[in-house]
């Protein structure tokens, strides 16, 4: 055999190996980028449901608004109530479009740079709920007024203001007083720039979202695969 059909050979066997490997990387590729996905569907999902449940709150909580704007109380219930809602949906809104849009065929980092958007999205989301803890103190007198408007006398029983003798109204006014500075301070301390702290540090990993971490993990397992065949 000559030394040019030797050559020959040996460039064809090259190429074929070459492109073994290339088809292996874009498999595994496939296989990390398919993982990624199915770690974010879930919280897809869990967005959509809870905008649901949020859109239909804030609508009923408008109508209750409407039939109770006169009554300074109850309206003003409603109100940090309707705060709350569609803050919280305003935050879904965003993860489900960061989501939705999400372009696998795009290169690693601008998917990456995508979740980690994503997560703070959900970090926020379990900050803003932290901090409106007192607003559900109005849940009960908004659901007290509702009985007696439609007189439901299933649960006439319930009712919470008169029940504590009207001390509810002062109760609420207390603790929306004493906890929303807390709650404006835990939501500035609670950020990336302040991981130093063992409490900031925990309370993000735990509440960041398990679902977008793991699917970092797997884009950087991936990135390292490709640094290692450069």
């Amino acid at each position: 055999m000559e030394l040019d059909e030797l050559k020959g050979m040996w460039l064809s066997n090259d190429a074929k190996l070459e492109k073994r490997i290339t088809l292996n990387e874009q498999g595994i590729e496939l296989i990390k980028l398919q993982k990624v996905k199915s770690k974010l569907t879930p919280l897809y999902r869990q967005r959509v449901i809870e905008s649901i449940f949020h859109s239909v709150a804030i609508v009923l909580l408008v109508g209750f608004l409407c039939k109770n704007i006169s009554q300074f109380p109850y309206a003003a219930s409603a109100v940090m109530l309707l705060a709350f809602y569609i803050t919280t949906l305003w935050n879904a809104l965003k993860q489900i479009n960061i989501i939705k849009t999400l372009d696998y065929s795009k290169d690693l980092a601008t998917i990456q740079s995508s979740l980690v958007i994503l997560q703070t999205h959900v970090l926020n989301y379990a900050k803003l709920t932290v901090l409106f803890i007192p607003t559900f103190l109005a849940y009960p007198v908004i659901l007290t007024k509702v009985i007696r408007d439609f007189n439901i006398k299933a649960l006439s029983a319930f009712d919470i203001i008169k029940q504590s003798n009207g001390n509810w109204w002062t109760a609420e006014l207390v603790v929306f007083v004493v906890l929303i500075p807390l709650g404006l301070w835990f939501y500035k301390e609670v950020s990336y720039k302040n991981v130093d702290k063992k409490w900031v540090n925990d309370y993000i990993r735990k509440s960041s979202g398990t679902r977008v971490t793991k699917a970092l993990e797997f884009l950087k397992e991936l990135q390292s695969l490709k640094h290692e065949n450069i």
